[in-house]
């Protein structure tokens, strides 16, 4: 292993001092093979050298080899991808550090090299940052120029890029903000550049494994770098908004990563929800603004969206639970018929939803006082609030608790024996609710 280093970081770039008489070398004169004597050293050395490589067999193959690259170096762009197969062989078999770098020094210049007579500056760039990210020192200076390298090639083969670089690169971010290199700021806007140039890729590539498996790793990478917080994330977006507050792409990832992160609550992802609405208002996108309206209570935006979003929305289930987030905002909204008009839709799509029925509680409860000038027919309406109460324990048992709890509020609110007894009433006889809720329930005292 040290005859391989010495001549690979010894002799690799040193031109030979032999002089031949009758030629010159394609170095000097800028052919492919050079003239006379020196063509034929460069094309029998070339041949040598590239039998041992397909064999394998690198050992024997790094002195022709060394000749080729030193004379004739646009001879064929195998020269540089040949060198960079035996260099890092040699490295990885390599156990002293100080031999170590030497020869990451020396595949280095092998890429420049390949860079100076057969350009793709970009490819080339990337494969030097994830070899010199692989084998150099893990420092903090290394991570540094590995990081560089990529950003560049990154930025030069855009969707070209392979997965290995676009992996590299995130991971390289991820570990510079760790060692404080770089703030989570920049991780941000690493993230956002890799995953839309991942995007692009699949958009065109659908089934290229290896993509799809940058994406996940990407996605992992970030997601537990530390950077993924509302207060790297929020001035990221805010600023990455206002430049291209049309990008259908950007406004879809946004929205899914400061929705991933629990940064739900800024006001940049309402706002990019409103522009995706505007541009694209997919059911997902429809639903969450109307959830998000609902919590700022704009009542009347929400019960818009959550209309639209049940008009979208196919699963019962689901239609179910956007009926009684509709009937809830309509209840708080003081609109107590419409409200229960909802709660009652949601037991059309869902029969077993005993929140549908808890909520109706809740309206007959809050509309007590609105229905009658009368205390005792205010008070009649408790009556058939806890009925609900109890019907919604019996069709789903998860909420026996819950429902006994408010059962024991309300009953409190029922008349005395007194009171039923002056309106020519007693305990068990039918009753019917006045006003819009016009239903028949039980006489009970508190």
């Amino acid at each position: 292993m040290r005859t391989i280093v010495k001549i690979l970081t010894t002799g690799l770039f040193i031109a030979l001092s032999a002089v031949v008489v009758f030629g010159q070398k394609g170095v000097d004169d800028g052919s492919k093979y050079g003239h006379g004597e020196d063509s034929v050293r460069c094309v029998i050395n070339m041949s040598l050298y590239r039998e041992y490589v397909k064999q394998g067999n690198f050992a024997p193959a790094i002195a022709p080899w060394q000749i080729v690259y030193n004379e004739c170096p646009k001879a064929t762009k195998y020269i540089y991808i040949d060198g960079a197969k035996m260099i890092t062989d040699a490295i990885e078999k390599e156990t002293d550090a100080a031999n170590k770098k030497l020869l990451v020094d020396s595949l280095m210049k092998v890429y420049d090299n390949r860079v100076k007579y057969y350009g793709q500056l970009g490819y080339v760039l990337g494969r030097k940052g994830v070899d010199f990210n692989k084998y150099s020192e893990n420092t903090p200076e290394n991570l540094k120029i590995a990081y560089d390298f990529l950003k560049k090639s990154l930025e030069t083969e855009r969707i070209q890029s392979g997965a290995q670089e676009l992996f590299t690169f995130m991971q390289i971010s991820k570990d510079l903000f760790t060692a404080k290199s770089i703030i989570g700021t920049q991780v941000v806007a690493d993230y956002g550049f890799v995953s839309d140039l991942i995007d692009q890729n699949l958009k065109k590539q659908p089934s290229d494994v290896n993509m799809i498996k940058a994406k996940e790793a990407v996605d992992q990478i970030f997601e537990s770098s530390g950077a993924a917080s509302c207060d790297d994330l929020v001035p990221y977006y805010t600023q990455k908004f206002k430049e291209t507050p049309e990008d259908k792409e950007f406004l879809k990832k946004a929205a899914s990563l400061l929705s991933a992160t629990k940064c739900s609550g800024a006001e940049i992802y309402y706002n990019i929800l409103n522009k995706l609405y505007t541009i694209e208002p997919t059911l997902d996108v429809v639903y969450e603004l109307a959830n998000l309206n609902r919590i700022k209570e704009n009542y009347t935006e929400a019960s818009k969206l959550y209309k639209q979003a049940i008009d979208l929305q196919e699963d019962k289930l689901i239609k179910s639970r956007y009926y009684i987030e509709l009937g809830d905002l309509t209840r708080r909204d003081g609109n107590y018929p419409l409200a229960r008009t909802y709660a009652l839709n949601a037991i059309e799509n869902d029969p077993n939803s005993g929140v549908a029925y808890m909520l109706i509680g809740h309206i007959y409860a809050g509309a007590s006082k609105s229905c009658s000038d009368d205390e005792f027919e205010q008070k009649s309406v408790y009556w058939a609030a806890v009925d609900k109460f109890a019907k919604a324990k019996s069709v789903d048992p998860s909420l026996t608790d819950q429902a006994n709890e408010l059962i024991d509020t309300y009953k409190v609110h029922f008349p005395d024996n007194e009171t039923i007894f002056f309106y020519g009433l007693k305990e068990g006889d039918n009753y019917t609710i006045k006003c819009w809720i016009n239903e028949v329930t039980s006489v009970r005292s508190r």
